[in-house]
Order: C-alpha cells, then sequence, then structure tokens
C-alpha cells in the first residue's frame, strides 16, 4: 500500500536510521547472492522440511507483541518465533552463533530490516540464512491458496479480528446488517480533503465516525451488531478497534491496511466500484493494473513527477533513489503548471502519472484531469511500491524488465 507505502516505509526508515544512520532505502541487490529469500508460499513447505529452523523477527518488541504505537504495524507474528529487534542483533551475536548450524529465516514488516540483517549475519560467518520477502505485511494479506499455512503460524495478541482486504471484502458482501465505521476525518470521507491524496474514496453505506469523536460518540452504536472499523492504511483503526473491545463491543473487526489494501487488493477498478465510491476523477491503478496498462495498453504516455534528482537517482535521501520506470517523462511537480502547454498534447493519449512520497502524484494527477485530460490513472503506491512488489510478490518478477536502476545502490 501510494501513499500507504509511504507512509508505512516512513516507520520502517526510522527503524534503519536508528541502526545504520547513513543509509536507509530500498535494497534489493543483495537478494540470492550474499543471502538467499523466499517467499511465504515457500515457507510451509520449508519449514516442514526444517522442522529446526529458526524464525527471527526483526522489529521491535512493540510490533512483535502489538502493542506498538504505530496502530498499522501491529499485524501479529509467527508462531514460534523470537524477537531480536534490528537494533539489538549486534548485542545478541554471541546468541545467534550458538545456533549458526541451524536454518536462520528472518522477516520483519515489510521485509526491509530483514533484509539487513540477513546482510549483517552473512558477513559474519553466516551460511544459512534466508530472508522472507514482503514480512508480515505480505503474510497478513496472502489467502489460502498463497500461504496454506497461514491460519497455524501467525498468531496475535490483538483481542479483535484483523481482516486482510479480501476478507473484510466478503465480510460486507455476505453480512445483512454490518455496520461499517470510516474512521477517518469528515474532509477524507467525503473527498474533499486539502491532501489529495486521501481522497481515495470510501467503503459505501459505510458511517463516519472520526476517531477523534469515537469515544464521545460511541454510546450511540449497537453493541449486537458485526463491525467494520476502517481508514486509509489502518493506523487510526487498530486504534478505534482495540477501544470498541475495551468497551464491550466483542463483534468488532479491523480492516488490515485499510483502503490502500482494498485498491491494492482489487482485481481491477471495475471489482473496486462494487464496494467503494466516491473515487477521484482519475482513475487509480494498484501494481498490477499498472503493468497490465504499460505492456498491453495503446498510446501510453508515462509522467513521473517526482523531482530530477529523485528521477536520476541522485537525491542526498538515499531511499527516494529507487529508479523509474522505463521511457518515463520526468516533469517535476513543481513545473507541471508550466508545462501545461506541452502536456496538452497527450490530451487523448492514456497518462500513467508515477510519484514519490508526499502525495505529489495524487495532487497532479488531479491538477491533469481538470486541465482537460481525459484518461489519467495514477500509480497509486509509486515507484516504492512497484520496485517492492518485483521483489516481494512472486508472479511479479515482471516488473522488473519495466524498470531501471531498482535494485538498490549501495
Amino acid at each position: 500500500m501510494y501513499i500507504r507505502k509511504i507512509k508505512t516505509a516512513s516507520c520502517v526508515v526510522l527503524f534503519l536510521l536508528a541502526a545504520v544512520p547513513s543509509v536507509a532505502q530500498l535494497d534489493f541487490k543483495n537478494d540470492s547472492t550474499v543471502y538467499k529469500t523466499m517467499y511465504q508460499d515457500d515457507l510451509c513447505d520449508f519449514l516442514r522440511k526444517n522442522p529446526q529452523a529458526l524464525l527471527i523477527d526483526v522489529r521491535s518488541p512493540g510490533e512483535f507483541s502489538d502493542t506498538s504505537r504505530y496502530g498499522s504495524l501491529n499485524i501479529g507474528h509467527l508462531k514460534g518465533a523470537i524477537n531480536i529487534p534490528i537494533d539489538s542483533v549486534s548485542k545478541n551475536m554471541d546468541l545467534l552463533k550458538s545456533k549458526s548450524d541451524q536454518p536462520i529465516v528472518l522477516y520483519c514488516s515489510h521485509s526491509q530490516r530483514s533484509r539487513r540483517v540477513s546482510k549483517t549475519l552473512t558477513e559474519n560467518g553466516f551460511t544459512q540464512v534466508w530472508n522472507l520477502n514482503g514480512g508480515m505485511s505480505r503474510m497478513n494479506q496472502a489467502g489460502e491458496k498463497d500461504f496454506p499455512c497461514k491460519e497455524e503460524l501467525i498468531v496475535s495478541s490483538l483481542p479483535y479480528g484483523n481482516l486482510p482486504a479480501d476478507e473484510a471484502i466478503a465480510l460486507i458482501k455476505k453480512t445483512p446488517g454490518l455496520l461499517i465505521i470510516d474512521v477517518r476525518t469528515v474532509a477524507e470521507f467525503e473527498g474533499t480533503d486539502t491532501a489529495e491524496y486521501q481522497n481515495i474514496g470510501r467503503i459505501k453505506n459505510a458511517v463516519n465516525i472520526p476517531a477523534a469523536e469515537m469515544k464521545e460518540k460511541m454510546a450511540g452504536i449497537d453493541k449486537s451488531k458485526t463491525i467494520l472499523v476502517y481508514d486509509d492504511n489502518g493506523a487510526r483503526s487498530n486504534h478505534v478497534a482495540k477501544m470498541l473491545y475495551e468497551n464491550g463491543y466483542t463483534k468488532v473487526k479491523n480492516l488490515l491496511g485499510g483502503l490502500s489494501e482494498v485498491i491494492e487488493g482489487t482485481e481491477s477498478a471495475t471489482s473496486r466500484k462494487e464496494i467503494l465510491e466516491r473515487m477521484p476523477a482519475y482513475n487509480i491503478l494498484n501494481v498490477r493494473e499498472t503493468v497490465s496498462l504499460i505492456t498491453k495498453g495503446k498510446d501510453v504516455v508515462i509522467i513521473d513527477v517526482r523531482t530530477a534528482v529523485e528521477f536520476s537517482n541522485k537525491s542526498e535521501k538515499l531511499w527516494h533513489n529507487v529508479g523509474h520506470i522505463k521511457n518515463a517523462i520526468n516533469i517535476p511537480q513543481a513545473e507541471l503548471n508550466s508545462s501545461m502547454s506541452e502536456i496538452s498534447k497527450y490530451r487523448n493519449s492514456t497518462v500513467i502519472v508515477c510519484g514519490g512520497g508526499g502525495g505529489d502524484g495524487a495532487t497532479c494527477s488531479k491538477a491533469l484531469k481538470d486541465a482537460g485530460l481525459r484518461n489519467v490513472n495514477l500509480v497509486y503506491d509509486g515507484m516504492w511500491g512497484l520496485v517492492s512488489a518485483s521483489f516481494n510478490v512472486k508472479d511479479m518478477k515482471e516488473i522488473k524488465s519495466l524498470l531501471v536502476d531498482h535494485d538498490g545502490l549501495y
């Protein structure tokens, strides 16, 4: 999950900076060279064949125990795993070396911290090290087909249900009288927020009770109803679900990853329209739709609205250097208005807008649509999402052929 991923990534970057102050960027160049990697569907068979394997969770203690102040990071852990946070690895090296004869599988929330620790261990002489691609976020959203041992392997201390997007959608479709509560602000709910990236629609038939008002309005909620709470990325809804449960609402469910995962998990804009309303005038593309449109679309123009230094991988903020899509045109957000006369020649083309953090892609998509371009499509997860999926989603390896300079630069 475009802004979802960037927001979540910002939390990850904080952890990485704490451990390695000078370096923080998507880092995939060591995959299957310095250390090994595996996908969640490989994990089940791997553990059956290697019952002595050691699972190590390198997230913070709060994330591991589902008590993190970042609600969207309270997503359970793997059964039998031990918690050695990334900033504690060096202090626990003797413990780890005592188990160096065992296969070691490392994971975190999005498999960035675990990649760093994988590299550290191999540099310290460990030879049986695997990074679990996609981490807990990917495993939680996976279905039974892609992660057959999910139910037995993911454990959580949360008292309420955390539902991945597909299960939440199924709940919406099959549960008469389901109370759906959108805990975002009124402006986000109505699609009128001044930050364009927050205007991503809402679930049909949802009622809006902002998280900040939940405590005072809770008494008006029927405790006999099954309740589904959601926001944009799961951070606020996680805390609201906990509050409701602690006040006697025992049938509460939380949409894990929020609307962002509904967008990323649905097959197409058509299928999303069955669930969502108040979508923006431009189209929002998930990773699969982006790849399909680039490879199969006609008269496709890709506009990258990041800064020139980010586009060319020369940013001093190394985590911004994630490459770009082949044949993309770089028109930074700051130059968009002055470039409108040139951009107008794409009025009837299929325009794909790709951005970075801070909502630049959404802001520019709206501007292009307002300027009269007919077919504007926003890459919801931006470059971060495309690059991450190409390494972390098993059937999305083809993305790599569409990208330039995407595999980590240090």
